[in-house]
C-alpha cells in the first residue's frame, strides 16, 4: 500500500518536470505514504512516539493536499488552524495510546481530523467553482471526506475488537485503513492529472484568444466569445448592447516616426484603458492594427457614447515622456447600439462606418448613431485636439 501511494506521489513530482503544475501534490501524496509507511514497522518498545510520527505525517499529507486546493484560489489561510489541528491529533494519539491502549480510538482521532481537515477547505472551495478542473478536485475532495466521515461513524458503531496493539494492523480494520489511504491516494492523483490537463487546455485556449501585446482579446477570442452560448450576455437575442469601435489616429505616422517599439508601447497603453471597462458584461478586444472594439452589455446610447468620450479624453491626456514628451495623439471613435434579435455583424459594421465618419470630421471625435428603432439620445460635448469645443457628431 505505501509503496503505490509513494508512486502516486512520484509521478506527480516527475510530472512537474512536462509543465503540469503538480509538485504541491506529490508532496502531499508523499508525506501520506510515509505515513502508512511507518505504520507498517513493527516497534513495539517506540510506542507512542511511532504512533504519533505516523499519524502526523498522514494528517500533515491531508493538511498539504487541502493547502494546495486553497492555493488555486490565490490566497492560503492561516496555517496556525492547521498546526492546532496537528497538535490536537498528537495529543490525542498519545492519549489513546497511553492511557487506553487503543489503537481504534487513535485511528478514530486520526480520521476524524483528516475528515475535519478536508471538509474545512473543501465547503468554501466549493462554493467558488469555476472552471472543470475545480469541479474535478472538489468531486475528488468531497468523496474522501465522505469516506472518511463514514468510517469514523463506523468505528463509534462497530465493537471493540479484542487485538493487541500490534495485531491492529494487521486485521480487518487495519487494512480498510490502507485502502482508505490507497483510494484516496489514486482517486487524488487522477483528479489532479485531470485538473492540470484541463488547466493546460485553459491557458493555451487563452494564449491563442488574446493578444499578448494588450491583453485584449484578439479576433478570434472574440469570435468564439459570440459564438460560445454560455457567454449569453452577448448572445444575439440577450437585449441592448452598447458597441464602441476605436482606433489610433494617424498610427502609421508614429510607428514611421518614434519606430515599433514605441508604436507598441502606444498600443499597449490604449488597451489599458479599456481593461478596467472589462467584466462580465463588458468584453474589449483588439481587433487588429490600432483598431479596438468594445461591447457593453445592458448600455444604452448615451452611456456608451460617455464611456467612449471618457476613454477618448484619457488617451489624448497621456503623455509620453522621455520617448515623445511633447507628442498627444488621438482616437477615433464608432458609437452604435445593436438590439436584441439583430445581429452582431450587422452592429459591428455599422460601428466601423460611424468610425470612419469621425475620421473623415476631421479624427479624434466620436460619432454616434442614432439607437435603433428610433429612440434618439442627447449626447455630451468634448474637448478636440486642438482644445476647443465641439459637439460629438450624429451620424
Amino acid at each position: 500500500m505505501p509503496a503505490a501511494i509513494l508512486l502516486c506521489a512520484i509521478g506527480l513530482c516527475a510530472a512537474r518536470f512536462v509543465g503540469f503544475n503538480t509538485l504541491r501534490w506529490g508532496g502531499a501524496l508523499g508525506s501520506l505514504g510515509t505515513g502508512y509507511a511507518i505504520m507498517l514497522v513493527q516497534a513495539s518498545e517506540l510506542s507512542p512516539y511511532k504512533q504519533a510520527v505516523e499519524d502526523a505525517f498522514i494528517l500533515g499529507g491531508v493538511i498539504l493536499a487541502c493547502r494546495a486546493l486553497q492555493s488555486r484560489r490565490g490566497r492560503q489561510p492561516p496555517c496556525y488552524i492547521d498546526v492546532a489541528v496537528l497538535l490536537a491529533s498528537t495529543a490525542m494519539v498519545i492519549v489513546s495510546v497511553v492511557l487506553f491502549s487503543s489503537a481504534k480510538l487513535e485511528t478514530f482521532f486520526v480520521q476524524a481530523c483528516c475528515a475535519l481537515v478536508i471538509w474545512r477547505a473543501t465547503l468554501p472551495f466549493a462554493r467558488q467553482v469555476e472552471t472543470t478542473s475545480d469541479k474535478v478536485l472538489t468531486a475528488a475532495f468531497l468523496f474522501i471526506a465522505l469516506v472518511l466521515t463514514g468510517q469514523c461513524v463506523l468505528y463509534l458503531a462497530a465493537p471493540t475488537p479484542l487485538l493487541a496493539m500490534g495485531e491492529w494492523r494487521t486485521s480487518v480494520w487495519g487494512t480498510l485503513i490502507q485502502y482508505t489511504g490507497l483510494l484516496g491516494s489514486i482517486a487524488l492523483t487522477f483528479a489532479v492529472f485531470i485538473a492540470t490537463s484541463y488547466d493546460a487546455i485553459e491557458k493555451y485556449r487563452r494564449q491563442a484568444h488574446t493578444d499578448a501585446l494588450t491583453g485584449l482579446l484578439n479576433r478570434q477570442g472574440l469570435d468564439t466569445l459570440l459564438a460560445s452560448v454560455s457567454r449569453r450576455p452577448f448572445s444575439d437575442n440577450a437585449g441592448p448592447t452598447g458597441v464602441i469601435m476605436a482606433d489610433i489616429d494617424n498610427f502609421k505616422r508614429i510607428n514611421d516616426v518614434f519606430g515599433h517599439a514605441f508604436g507598441d508601447m502606444v498600443l499597449a497603453r490604449f488597451g489599458a484603458l479599456l481593461r478596467p471597462k472589462a467584466d462580465a458584461h463588458i468584453c474589449a478586444a483588439r481587433l487588429g492594427g490600432e483598431e479596438f472594439l468594445l461591447l457593453l452589455h445592458g448600455e444604452n446610447l448615451e452611456s456608451a457614447t460617455a464611456i467612449a468620450e471618457e476613454i477618448r479624453a484619457n488617451f489624448v491626456a497621456q503623455r509620453w515622456a522621455p520617448h515623445a514628451p511633447n507628442s498627444r495623439f488621438t482616437a477615433s471613435m464608432g458609437v452604435t447600439l445593436v438590439q436584441a434579435g439583430e445581429p452582431f455583424a450587422n452592429a459591428l459594421k455599422r460601428a466601423d462606418d460611424l468610425l470612419y465618419t469621425a475620421k473623415r470630421r476631421g479624427r479624434n471625435c466620436t460619432v454616434s448613431d442614432e439607437a435603433p428603432g428610433g429612440a434618439v439620445n442627447g449626447l455630451s460635448r468634448f474637448s478636440n485636439k486642438a482644445g476647443g469645443e465641439k459637439c460629438c457628431a450624429r451620424a
